[in-house]
């Protein structure tokens, strides 16, 4: 087994271990080990609402097909996917890696999305409103990164003082005035999801990896309650745009079904980035957050599809993951031919998700690995995203 090594990174100031040949990939095959295990063992619930049901509505109705469901499910996709890819440009900043453009497009590609859903709710005026405001978050966002990263302290901080004096009371005051919500309550959200996102910026550049995928699912998670707060609230202004009730308990099983596919998909690829440039740690960190999301996901299984999909899905997703792991650490053709065929089959039959849409997000999920081992840096983000949306397809046939 080799030994750890030390090599510095320019503009860091501290030194940093890699791992390399079959020291990683010992370290990695015992976290694999441990996450199946975990998967199989138990399960925990989630703290998503609809994680403790104990019963699966009635399957000749759709309660969470409606258009207030739409928006509440994108809201939330968006958001805490805002959250996820300011944790990877973070990552890309620290590690001086090429990737970084590719998420700074990813982040302006998700404003605009953003920008979309707010226009088809208040209007021109407003999502112009909206996207300035946004813009000026992302800036900071992006500009305290740097300074951590090249010890700037002036710039990371100038970069905290707008976001907490500038960006904060611009931004929940504009989204009081839209939806008559009161100031205090959108401020103290917005300042739970900043505080969340500051630190997962500052356990990355501390190389506090286990902290820092514990602190990103925090951000996500209160990127959600963000989306969850706007939604209700517009599907109660404009019911003739977004009827239905967002709010109910089968709308949040879809949410946390969706959310929790889209998290595990950011963090697989979040595992395979760091496995494959030899950061062991932070590969065995990110790890311990997909069996975490893993766990989440089970009752949500259960309370949409009943017992016999609660009980099979620790075994069939814990598989996956470890064929995954293998793939992303050796680019295993075994690995490959049993994620886009057994796995394939055997989560269709649990799930009744059709077999062309999971094969469709396995394969786009590869092809991220693959940009990673290559080095495509100018597709990797892209397909970053493409895998984490084709996990909607299976979230929306499932519920």
């Amino acid at each position: 087994m080799l030994e750890p090594s030390t090599s510095s990174h320019s503009g860091k100031g501290h030194h940093r271990k890699t791992y390399h040949g079959a020291g990683l990939k010992a370290y990695l095959a015992l976290a694999v080990t441990a996450l199946v295990l975990t998967a199989c063992s138990g399960t925990a619930l989630s703290s998503n609402p609809s994680a403790a049901a104990s019963a699966s509505p009635s399957p000749t109705t759709r309660p969470a097909d409606s258009k207030a469901a739409d928006l509440r499910t994108q809201l939330d996709l968006l958001l805490a996917a805002h959250a996820m890819v300011v944790g990877k440009q973070a990552v890309a900043a620290s590690n001086h890696t090429d990737e970084y453009s590719g998420y700074l497009t990813l982040l302006a590609s998700n404003a605009n999305a953003l920008v979309d859903v707010m226009r088809s709710a208040f209007g021109d005026t407003a999502a112009s409103q909206f996207s300035q405001a946004w813009a000026i978050q992302n800036g900071y966002l992006v500009d305290y990164t740097i300074g951590l990263v090249t010890h700037n302290a002036s710039k990371s901080n100038g970069a905290m003082s707008g976001l907490v004096n500038g960006f904060t009371p611009q931004f929940t005051q504009l989204i009081s005035s839209l939806t008559q919500l009161s100031v205090d309550s959108m401020t103290q959200l917005e300042t739970t999801q900043l505080t969340d996102i500051k630190t997962l910026i500052d356990d990355e550049i501390g190389q506090s990896y286990t902290k820092m995928y514990a602190d990103l699912r925090l951000a996500y998670a209160s990127s959600s309650r963000i989306g969850d707060t706007l939604a209700i609230r517009m599907s109660q202004q404009f019911p003739d745009k977004f009827p239905g009730d967002p709010s109910i308990s089968a709308v949040d099983a879809r949410v946390s079904l969706d959310g929790l596919l889209q998290e595990d998909s950011y963090l697989t690829t979040m595992m395979s980035d760091a496995g494959i440039a030899g950061r062991a740690a932070e590969a065995g960190a990110a790890l311990g957050a997909i069996a975490a999301v893993s766990s989440d996901l089970t009752p949500v299984m259960g309370f949409l599809l009943g017992p016999d999909a609660r009980n099979g899905f620790p075994g069939v997703w814990g598989i996956r993951d470890a064929d995954l792991f293998a793939y992303a650490n050796s680019s295993d053709p075994s690995a490959s031919q049993k994620l886009t065929g057994s796995f394939v089959t055997q989560f269709s039959a649990l799930t009744n998700a059709p077999a062309a849409a999971v094969r469709d997000q396995v394969v786009a999920t590869l092809r991220a690995m693959d940009d990673q081992r290559t080095k495509a840096y100018t597709s990797v983000a892209e397909d970053d995203r493409a895998a984490a949306a084709a996990m909607q397809t299976i979230a929306d046939r499932i519920v």
